[in-house]
């Protein structure tokens, strides 16, 4: 269970983050199918959008009013906003995510937007829209709506769905340039191959990026792995200081990177989880990165010498 910060973060002048590059693209990701609708909706695309400024005044005066919020950050490719209602002006609550693993099969609405088809899940608290951009694991661009508010959600979705794909098919806004930034960086390519086999054993490594910021690495068929790797990119809170519950230790894992927050997942005791700051932003955030090496059979094994090998190799690289 991945404890990385989603919490909101309203500061957006804080993040000035960037499309970094030295991103390497010569592994080939396995178990993935990507939707052919042009480059605008690859992984590689998706992770350079800024969505606070998809949220534009035609937008908002077409989903309802401006009451005078800004939008918030959830992360790298999440952000909300909150607007009144056009006819009550009652709150509703507007949320953007590029890249949202999906865990169920939602209602097919036979529609599609650039190419991409659209899933819709109703519930009592408000309504999700979802442009699917992969397959194998399923992903795509989420618009949910909700609030209290007298108006159906699912309409709102549709049209903040549609001119969020629209967006980002034409022209979207993005994220600046900015030398050390993860923005643009790709989790599953950041861990070699030497260390993947070394560490999990087995010739054949699965990477499945179940978002456009996570991956897992993983040998053997479903339901037979006996163990896992996963890495991850986001914003969040200093990692020591946020997991202090979890008793974390630090380590060194190159001369650049010293004091990183290593403990044992409270949920998983075969889990070990190491994290740190790559980035340093305003008001206490942080481009964190999170490696984390899990035992899934229940044989006993000292995860966190496993999980050190591998962040070594992640820190290495971000590093050079």
């Amino acid at each position: 269970m991945s404890r990385r910060v989603t919490t909101a973060v309203a500061l957006l002048c804080a993040f000035t983050l960037a499309g970094c590059g030295q991103v390497d693209l010569s592994k080939s990701v396995q178990n993935r199918t990507t939707v052919k609708t042009g480059d605008a909706f690859t992984d590689k695309a998706l992770r350079l959008v800024e969505p606070c400024k998809l949220y534009t005044p035609e937008l908002v005066a077409s989903l309802g009013k401006d009451i005078g919020q800004v939008p918030s950050r959830g992360g790298y490719s999440s952000c909300s906003l909150i607007i009144g209602e056009a006819a009550t002006g009652k709150k509703v609550t507007l949320s953007i995510n590029l890249s949202e693993h999906q865990f169920s099969a939602p209602k097919q609405t036979g529609k599609q937007l650039s190419g991409l088809s659209v899933n819709e899940n109703q519930t009592q608290t408000g309504c999700s829209e979802v442009a699917i951009t992969a397959r194998d694991p399923d992903k795509g661009i989420n618009a949910t709506v909700g609030g209290d508010f007298t108006g159906n959600p699912c309409e709102i979705g549709v049209k903040l769905i549609t001119a969020v794909v629209g967006s980002i098919a034409k022209n979207p806004p993005k994220y600046e340039d900015t030398p050390g930034s993860l923005v643009g960086r790709d989790p599953c390519a950041d861990v070699d191959d030497r260390t993947l086999t070394s560490v999990l054993g087995g010739t054949t490594v699965v990477k499945s990026p179940e978002t456009i910021r996570d991956c897992r690495f993983q040998t053997g068929t479903t339901g037979s792995e006996k163990n896992e790797i996963t890495t991850s990119y986001e914003i969040g809170d200093d990692p020591y200081q946020y997991n202090a519950t979890a008793k974390p230790t630090k380590v060194d894992l190159t001369d650049k990177v010293k004091g990183a927050a290593q403990f044992k997942d409270q949920y998983a005791p075969n889990k070990c989880v190491i994290s740190w700051v790559q980035r340093a932003l305003a008001g206490g955030k942080g481009e964190n990165v999170e490696v984390a090496y899990s035992r899934l059979d229940g044989q006993q094994e000292d995860s966190c010498a496993k999980a050190q090998i591998v962040a070594k190799a992640v820190a290495a690289k971000l590093s050079s």
